[in-house]
């Protein structure tokens, strides 16, 4: 094998040499910018739907629950009041619970119940705290239109 080796190294006087050209360290760091660049635009773009569909699935939730109340005041005659709470559904006066438990908003936190509602004066309002986790402030979802 030596002697192969060997005898390429004499016949490589005879033929052009080829020499390979590599990236510079600048062009190494300009694509790997460039790329990171990339990667961040599209994490931001996937973390703002991200945040959407917390939103999203807390607003529904807060209607689901709402519906869970709606039947209650149909057997009863009347909502829970603000002091029962959620806990009227879980443990009803009678018959079925309509709800397990009650599921907690999309940022883990537990939903608000108030009867009368401020937002809906006939009906109770089912509140998340929102992503700030305040209550009352600008980001609060609920059962209400999401422009009131």
């Amino acid at each position: 094998m030596k002697m192969d080796i060997e005898k390429e190294n004499t016949r490589s006087d005879k033929q052009p040499r080829v020499t390979l050209r590599g990236f510079s360290l600048i062009e190494m760091m300009i694509v790997l910018t460039l790329i990171g660049l990339i990667m961040v635009a599209i994490g931001v773009g996937v973390m703002g739907q991200f945040s959407k569909g917390q939103v999203s699935a807390a607003r529904t939730q807060a209607y689901e629950i709402s519906k869970q109340l709606d039947l209650y005041r149909l057997e009863f005659g009347h909502y829970p009041s603000s002091s029962e709470g959620f806990d009227a559904l879980v443990n009803p006066p009678r018959g079925e619970p309509y709800m397990d438990k009650v599921p907690v908003d999309s940022w883990g936190n537990e939903f608000l119940y108030v009867y009368p509602g401020e937002k809906n004066r006939k009906k109770p309002d089912i509140r998340s705290k929102g992503d700030d986790g305040v209550e009352n402030t600008e980001d609060d979802i609920g059962n209400w239109a999401a422009d009131s």
